[in-house]
């Protein structure tokens, strides 16, 4: 399954926010598909693919501490509407 997770730091932290993020290893059974920086704000959003609940935690668990992370099960519009004609 597909995820957007959208990751949001307090200004003064974006030092360690980017070293956290260089050193960062991405846990077996997690697809990094993509991710973009807001230019405009303190925000990261990535777009992530897992099956792997265990996985998932691993690689949401280390941010706590640096700033507010929201997640959200995402799928292609026209797979939806595929669906959706069922």
């Amino acid at each position: 399954m597909q995820f957007i997770s959208i990751f949001t730091w307090e200004p003064g932290k974006t030092g360690e926010v980017m070293e956290a993020r260089a050193a960062e290893k991405i846990p077996d059974g997690v697809r990094l598909i993509n991710e973009w920086v807001d230019l405009g704000s303190n925000t990261v959003f990535r777009l992530i693919e897992t099956d792997d609940p265990a996985a998932f935690l691993m690689l949401s668990s280390p941010w706590g501490d640096l700033g507010y992370k929201e997640v959200h099960p995402v799928m292609e519009a026209k797979e939806v509407l595929r669906l959706l004609k069922r």
